[in-house]
């Protein structure tokens, strides 16, 4: 039985807006870890990482329960809906994170510390002994194009980046959210 109520639809905004966070938090976090040369921030980044990967899941299941205890469930097209609602929401919610980051605090700090930590002389030492003297003159050229856009143009790749995994993710939640549970008691945990 599918439902006949669309209050899963608000459901998507308010997930959405926990996995934004999260995955503003994967950003900066990894923005001042890089910036300030901190591990701590960095491995912060990476907990958060993981949190990511397993949030929209959980959050998914957590619909699916909710819509099973009121006797309902989602049909796929539903969940897919939900699921790629959900993550429009925290895409828009993490490009409001990226732009006001790299418009009112970065200053151009995170590009100079990736450019000192690329032009290291151990640096450009280690990629000559690998036989990558030609991948780190791109990288740089890459960084260096990188420096020159705007911070509205840095957001939208991210921004691009997270649709596009957004995208391929939503397939996935979907099928968790309108998967069909044995039927669930009310007073069950």
């Amino acid at each position: 039985m599918a439902t006949k109520d669309i209050t899963y639809r608000s459901y998507s905004m308010e997930y959405g807006t926990f996995v934004g966070l999260v995955w503003g938090g994967v950003f900066l976090s990894y923005v001042e870890g890089i910036s300030y040369n901190n591990g701590l921030l960095m491995l912060l980044c990476f907990m958060l990482c993981g949190v990511s990967l397993v949030l929209p899941f959980v959050l998914g299941w957590r619909l699916n329960r909710k819509m099973a205890l009121a006797g309902e469930r989602l049909n796929y097209f539903q969940g897919l809906f939900f699921a790629f609602s959900m993550f429009m929401y925290a895409c828009l919610l993490d490009g409001l994170i990226v732009f006001s980051y790299f418009q009112f605090l970065d200053d151009g700090l995170l590009m100079e510390q990736l450019n000192a930590l690329l032009t290291q002389p151990e640096m450009a030492k280690t990629y000559e002994q690998m036989g990558m003297e030609v991948q780190h003159a791109q990288m740089l050229e890459i960084l260096a194009e990188v420096d020159g856009l705007s911070a509205w143009e840095k957001t939208l790749v991210i921004f691009n980046n997270n649709f596009v995994f957004s995208l391929v993710l939503s397939l996935v939640v979907a099928w968790v959210a309108s998967w069909s549970r044995p039927h669930v008691g009310r007073n069950s945990n």
